[in-house]
């Protein structure tokens, strides 16, 4: 559950006396029991635009379509930027942080292997439960679970507070928990109420296509009363023996703007085709308190039909039950002075849009809102002027080329029937990533120093590989008669004649012998089975035009320091252009294809070759020495500003 916890209906326990302690500490001593400190006289800002393509960025500046970009190019610096191996963005933004390879920060994929088993695991955070009590037949929780960022070294935040600058950190991704600086908010990697990484609901009359992944569809029929009535499943009841949720009952009906949902003691007006503003929402668990939390809601279709969708369940700024900022008041302080916003570390929710059950417009009106409420972070942060080192990453370039690559590849297989929104949506947010650029540019001080950069670029996803299939067919990996190879989870694995699998979007693990649950290879024979799957895969062929699928194959022991690297994938696949892992590869499926068209909205990706995805890097000075990748931007903004002066 990503350290949630029930909070105390009455009287001030210990977490509400910490939280007063943290309030006064920050009215009379900025958190740390120093003296208030002067306004900050030089900055180094710096801004992420997750996903910004270089050929893309240098096409529209060409044009001029990016003119804060192409100012910034002809007044300071820009170049191309290397992103990590694998090119995945907690990976990159992990090198970024830290100045550090994976194998020095551990973060190699979404997806990590856990130990001692062949299950996907998430890569970025780790919750370490405490030990159930049983009490009258139930298993109770009374201790403090232990949450902990699986990222390894010191982030460049903490190492600047170290020199004396305060560090406002926002968004960021992989910084969940969030790590005690000046002020930081959590980016990627932040759950919902439910401790996933975003699961929306569908609520409808009718069965729904697609209802199996991404989401969860409630089904209801209109009563007597004209009302569709059902419940909404919270975070876990700690009372329960059987993991039960807790509810909310939830009323669905008619009313002249279009309907009216009621949820809990909330009743809100909803109107077709608009997004509610924010639901606020509390659990009760009875006498161990209660959970905040809110969503907003969507209205697809209107009576006598109606098709709702509400967004993740998520944590209320003003009243977090998640670790959402640092210090703890900083989520509710900044709510007071920016309003409302998502707190999910991923809220642009792509699989709803991939799965049909929210269309374009809808889609790029939530990405809107997130977009508008990190610019408000920002904006406040950098007015407030008591910060030496403000960072804030922007997400939405990244996730509108992941849905809208489509309707720019001719090549694609939905091109053609892409609508003019999804051709137009790509040139738009980079047309909005340009504003932000220029309303940053125009808040800056004469002593400030600006870094913009990108953690890879983007390429199309044409065809998916389902990566098991072919090692099935190659002899790497064995079936068990009978089994469904299309479960996922290995399910249809015989692991004792499996010499290697995939996992996650790049890797390839072999079956090791006392490291793997079964492992049969030998440890002497893991570097030969390596290289041999490393030149079969580079021969793979497209069966459809015998174009070449992958461009290269990585090994952990030749491109990762030695810290972390017994987690890492064996093999690091890095794709053609056009190509990707499959979906299935990434969960442990084998369906019967070995390529074949990818046919979803997701339609652009960066999880192929390094170097065919790189980001970009643009600085408002000239930097003091050569920045190779992104693992070298910690230390391009530690440098001294005066050595770093135009």
């Amino acid at each position: 559950t990503g350290g949630l916890r029930p909070r105390r209906m009455s009287g001030v326990g210990p977490r509400a006396a910490l939280l007063v302690a943290l309030c006064l500490c920050a009215a009379l001593a900025g958190c740390r029991g120093e003296a208030p400190r002067a306004p900050a006289a030089q900055r180094t800002i710096v801004i992420g635009f997750d996903g910004l393509d270089p050929a893309l960025t240098e096409r529209w500046m060409a044009d001029g379509s990016l003119p804060h970009f192409a100012a910034l190019r002809e007044h300071g610096h820009y170049q191309r930027l290397a992103t990590s191996n694998p090119p995945q963005s907690p990976v990159a933004w992990a090198s970024f942080a830290t100045g550090t390879d994976p194998g020095e920060h551990g973060i190699f994929d979404f997806l990590r292997r856990k130990p001692g088993s062949y299950e996907p695991d998430f890569s970025i955070a780790e919750l370490a439960a405490p030990e159930p009590v049983e009490l009258l037949g139930m298993k109770l929780n009374f201790g403090e679970p232990q949450l902990r960022n699986r990222r390894r070294g010191e982030p460049l935040w903490l190492a600047a507070e170290a020199r004396g600058a305060r560090a406002t950190v926002l968004r960021v991704p992989v910084t969940y928990p969030p790590d005690p600086v000046h002020r930081m908010i959590a980016g990627m990697g932040v759950p919902d109420l439910l401790g996933t990484q975003g699961t929306y609901t569908l609520v409808a009359t009718r069965p729904q296509p697609n209802a199996e992944n991404g989401g969860r569809v409630l089904t209801a029929p209109i009563g007597e009363d004209g009302a569709v009535q059902t419940h909404l499943d919270g975070p876990a009841d700690p009372w329960s023996s059987s993991n039960a949720a807790l509810q909310l009952p939830l009323r669905l009906m008619a009313s002249s703007a279009g309907a009216q949902l009621a949820l809990g003691t909330t009743t809100t007006t909803l109107a077709v085709g608009r997004w509610s503003d924010w639901i606020r929402l509390r659990y009760s668990a009875g006498l161990l308190g209660s959970v905040s939390g809110m969503t907003r809601a969507y209205l697809v279709e209107g009576f006598p039909r109606p098709l709702l969708y509400l967004a993740p369940l998520q944590a209320d700024p003003a009243d977090p039950a998640l670790p959402i900022s640092s210090p703890p008041a900083y989520a509710a302080e900044l709510q007071q002075r920016i309003g409302t916003y998502h707190t999910l570390g991923m809220p642009e929710e792509t699989w709803a849009l991939n799965q049909g059950h929210l269309g374009e417009q809808a889609w790029l009106d939530m990405v809107a809102t997130t977009l508008r409420e990190g610019e408000a972070m920002l904006y406040d942060a950098l007015d407030r002027r008591d910060s030496e080192l403000v960072i804030e990453v922007f997400v939405q370039t990244d996730r509108v080329s992941h849905m809208f690559w489509r309707g720019l590849d001719p090549a694609h297989p939905l091109h053609a029937t892409s609508s003019e929104i999804a051709r137009a949506a790509i040139p738009a947010i980079y047309r909005e990533a340009d504003r932000v650029l220029g309303e940053i540019v125009r808040r800056l001080g004469p002593g400030d120093r600006l870094i913009v950069l990108s953690d890879h670029g983007f390429a199309a996803f044409r065809r998916a590989v389902h990566l098991n299939r072919w090692l099935v067919e190659q002899g790497y990996m064995t079936l068990k008669p009978g089994a469904d190879p299309a479960a996922p989870l290995f399910a249809a694995v015989d692991w004792s004649k499996t010499r290697a699998y995939a996992l996650g979007l790049n890797g390839i693990y072999v079956n090791r012998r006392g490291r793997e649950p079964q492992g049969i290879v030998a440890e002497a024979d893991a570097a030969a089975l390596e290289q041999e799957l490393a030149a079969a895969l580079t021969a793979l062929r497209d069966p459809a035009d015998q174009a070449a699928v992958v461009l290269e194959v990585s090994d952990a022991d030749a491109i990762y320091s030695a810290a972390q690297r017994d987690t890492a994938p064996d093999l690091q696949v890095g794709y053609a252009p056009g190509y990707r892992a499959s979906w299935q590869t990434s969960l442990g499926a084998i369906p019967a294809a070995l390529v074949e068209d990818n046919r979803q909205f997701w339609s652009g990706d960066h999880c192929i070759a390094p170097a065919a995805v790189p980001g970009v890097l643009f600085t408002s000075f000239a930097p003091p020495r050569p920045v190779a990748g992104i693992a070298d931007i910690a230390a391009l903004i530690a440098a001294p500003p005066a050595a770093a002066a135009p």
